[in-house]
């Protein structure tokens, strides 16, 4: 984990370098760096599709959590409608794609649920028999905690 984390430093460092020392006026860093957070952006909105064709082959939205779909198509709705009102087309693109990600999802999600097989959620409790519980054809039972 610590691996992973360092490797997104380093490339956060190199962006970082790469940009002051490559662009040298605002615009042109803003654009670099603007496209960056567009192709990772729309990635991690996208990031989520790979369930969603294994819930169209199984017909079920076992792996695929309702909530995190629906803070998705919010995340993405907010950040939006906040990009909308900047006129800032690097914030819109990777949202406004996150929103239609989101809605698929949901919309995915409510077309499945029914066909979902619904797990028991019924407790089986742990019995210990005892010696002489067993007295004319009745079965007496201890639960221990």
């Amino acid at each position: 984990m610590l691996g992973v984390l360092a490797i997104e430093a380093a490339f956060m460092a190199a962006v970082v370098a790469g940009v002051l020392v490559g662009a040298h006026t605002h615009e042109k860093r803003s654009m670099i760096v603007g496209i960056l957070c567009v192709i990772f952006g729309s990635i991690m909105y996208a990031s989520p599709l790979t369930i969603m064709g294994k819930v169209i082959r199984t017909k079920s939205v076992e792996y695929m959590p309702f909530f995190l779909s629906l803070v998705n198509f919010l995340n993405g709705l907010c950040w939006t409608g906040y990009a909308l009102i900047k006129f800032d087309i690097y914030i819109t693109i990777p949202n406004a794609l996150g929103t239609m990600f989101g809605l698929i999802q949901l919309i995915l999600y409510f077309y499945y649920y029914k066909s979902t097989p619904k797990k028991g959620k019924n407790v089986e409790l742990p019995t210990v028999l005892t010696k002489n519980t067993v007295t004319s054809g009745n079965v007496s039972v201890t639960v221990e905690k």
